[in-house]
């Protein structure tokens, strides 16, 4: 499975499904083609690639299941108008700027469906302290990068444990395998990087190399 298929296997059959981000309309065209939803609002901040996914759904005679938008985020939507919203292919800072900025749309829609490229770890602490809850997550590896899958909504959650920002309490518990591999990757990034710190011999870095240990003894007790 792909990053766009895992996109698209995490929204719930629906009558109308926003692509926030549009970019050449797959999302868009998958999610017809499947009968995921009957309509798809596709949105862009630019012209370009709002131009390139209307020519792409035209090609794929999709074109009169789509209404294209052009503008920031989830701004050229009403409240209520979207019963899922996807956000896919961006920072995770930026996803969050985009849910706070239109938080009324943003709370007001059965699932939303994030895929941030990098800073999953914010993107999980803003939705637990901004009256979101995540419902589910999926893991995803291509070309060598793992990207993470989330689905939440309006709601309430809290971790008993930060770490649980960094690493996915839902994939974790889940055992899922390609979790685990990306788990493993993170206990030797955090070790490389100790012994790189140590190799330097200041003293200044005892206190960042505790730190590191302390985080790899956690993360080890979690898939015990």
């Amino acid at each position: 499975m792909n990053r766009l298929e895992c996109i698209v296997s995490m929204v719930e059959k629906c009558r109308t499904a926003a692509d926030i981000g549009t970019d050449h309309g797959y999302v868009a065209e998958m999610l017809l083609k499947e009968g995921i939803c009957d309509k798809v609002i596709a949105t862009d901040l630019n012209e370009g690639p709002l131009k390139r996914a209307m020519e792409h759904l035209s090609r794929v005679k999709l074109k009169d299941k789509c209404d294209f938008r052009l503008g920031s985020g989830l701004t050229v939507l009403k409240e209520g108008e979207a019963d899922a919203i996807i956000i896919a292919g961006m920072g995770g800072d930026l996803i969050s700027t985009i849910l706070e900025t239109s938080k009324d749309v943003a709370l007001n829609t059965d699932q939303l469906i994030l895929q941030p490229m990098t800073a999953v770890e914010s993107l999980r602490r803003y939705l637990a302290e901004s009256g979101f809850a995540i419902l589910d997550e999926k893991i995803v590896k291509e070309y060598n990068h793992y990207y993470f899958v989330i689905k939440a909504k309006k709601g309430f959650m809290k971790y008993d444990d930060p770490i649980f920002y960094e690493i996915s309490k839902i994939l974790t518990e889940k055992r899922d395998p390609l979790m685990l591999e990306y788990i493993n990757k993170v206990l030797d990034t955090n070790k490389n990087i100790i012994t790189n710190l140590e190799k330097t011999g200041k003293v200044e870095y005892n206190e960042k190399i505790e730190k590191l240990r302390k985080k790899n003894n956690k993360i080890k007790e979690l898939i015990k």
